[in-house]
Formats: structure tokens, sequence, C-alpha cells
């Protein structure tokens, strides 16, 4: 997940960050006199945006309708020390998807950051599936038909982008923003190869393919039909774990099933 954080002071916003770190989040800060909107649009693209204030002032509200207004499909949270029941519901009104109250625990905060972002795109359980696969964003786990998928951290926000996004094109720019941030991360031929092994992964534990490639574009994770789940679950119960060879789309998997 990326957040930009736009902060009331530098120090400030590097706290935030630092402990969104520490969460496994992708965090950028701008500071809230910086133009924030473009700052969201020209850097982007982010998953949510976190404003940090004393109060529910004129500039925070003016950087919440300012951002509202570049229609960014993303949750804009507020963060403040103190707020009125009448100066919240401003904040409300003016854009912003939630208003909460410092101090508050990063863990706490990181939540409501990841079930606003998912409710946002269509999603309101933690627990997300895929055919016979389940991503639990709560427990940052991976499950195909019940059983752990292990699996490192960075694959899991690969599949977590997936999942969130499910029937959606995510593009390979999109990926690597969103895993590195704005600074110099690998090229894109370092994401292939965590979807092949993500896909290695989910095929040895009986997961019906569902990741589709774009070629040169991106990938996008599509339902598989009933007889490809009913396929992969045969294959793991009789112990044939290898993949179908060198898929594009699951349709020639699901094609191969019938």
């Amino acid at each position: 997940m990326r957040v930009l954080i736009v902060a009331s002071t530098m120090i400030a916003g590097h706290r935030l960050r630092t402990a969104l770190g520490h969460e496994g989040l992708m965090a950028e800060t701008v500071a809230l006199d910086d133009d924030p909107a473009a700052a969201a649009t020209q850097t982007g693209p982010y998953d949510a945006v976190l404003i940090e204030a004393a109060g529910l002032a004129a500039p925070v509200l003016g950087a919440v309708r300012a951002i509202a207004r570049q229609r960014l499909d993303v949750p804009v949270v507020v963060l403040v020390a103190s707020a009125t029941p009448e100066s919240e519901a401003e904040a409300l009104g003016a854009g912003a998807d939630d208003v909460l109250l410092a101090p508050i625990a990063t863990t706490t905060l990181v939540v409501r950051l990841r079930a606003l972002q998912r409710r946002m795109l269509g999603h309101l359980s933690a627990w997300i599936s895929i055919g016979n696969t389940t991503l639990d964003q709560a427990c940052l786990a991976l499950t195909v038909d019940g059983r752990d998928v292990r699996i490192t951290r960075r694959e899991f926000d690969v599949l977590e982008m997936l999942f969130l996004h499910r029937g959606s094109l995510v593009t390979k720019r999109d990926f690597l923003q969103r895993l590195y941030g704005a600074e110099d991360g690998p090229d894109s031929r370092t994401l292939d190869v965590f979807i092949c092994k993500v896909r290695r992964k989910l095929a040895a534990a009986g997961a019906a393919e569902f990741i589709r490639t774009a070629w040169g574009r991106g990938y996008m994770a599509e339902e598989p039909p009933a007889v490809a789940v009913a396929a992969a679950r045969a294959r793991f119960a009789d112990g044939h774990l290898r993949r179908p060879s060198r898929l594009t789309s699951p349709a020639k998997a699901w094609a191969e099933a019938a």
C-alpha cells in the first residue's frame, strides 16, 4: 500500500513515514503548503492520502477540497490532534473519508487506511477470494482451500494489488510505483520474476490459475471458472503439481482443464 502523507511539518511527516514503513507501507511526504493536490496527481498512483495537522483549520480543509477535485479514487484521511463535531462534519463534507484523532496507534491507523481502500474498491471484507485462493489483509496471509501458502512480504504486496483490483489491469508502472515509490527502483523484469515465483507457489498449493499476463503492459487477476478450480484441486489431491506450460492467460489453463 502506497500512502501520500500531507504533513503540517516535515518532522511530523518523517515520523509518520517511518511509523508506516515499519508496518510495511510505502509512504512519501509533502508539506501542507506545497500544493499536495498537485503532488498526489503528479507522483501517483497512491492508495490513500493522509493529511496530518494540529486541527481542522482552513489550510487543511483547502487541501482536502483540492485533492477531492482531482478525483483520484483514493481515500483521504485527516489525522488531527483536536476537532469539534462541526469541524469534523465540515471536513467530511469537503471530501475527507475519515477524520481520526491523534495520538493513534500505528497499527490502528494502518487498519483504517486498508479498510477504506478496500471498501472504495468494492470489497467489504478483509478476506478476498479468487477461485480457491484467499488473501487475508488482516493477517497478511494467503491460503488455498484453507492451506497456508508461504510467501514473502513483497509477494504479498504484489498479490494484494491484484486482488484489490480484480478484473482490472494493473500496469507494470503502477506495480513498481506502489512497491518502490518515486525513488529509483528495479526495472519491470523484477516484477516478472515476482509473478513467476508467485504462480509457482500457488500452483504447488493447488490453486487454480487466475493471474493473466498482458504482455508488455502488466497483469490482471480474473475469476477462474469452476471447472478450472476443480481441476486444480484434483491435481493437488493426486500429487500432480506441475503447472500448465507457459501460461499467458488463465483462459488457456481453463481450456486445458475442460
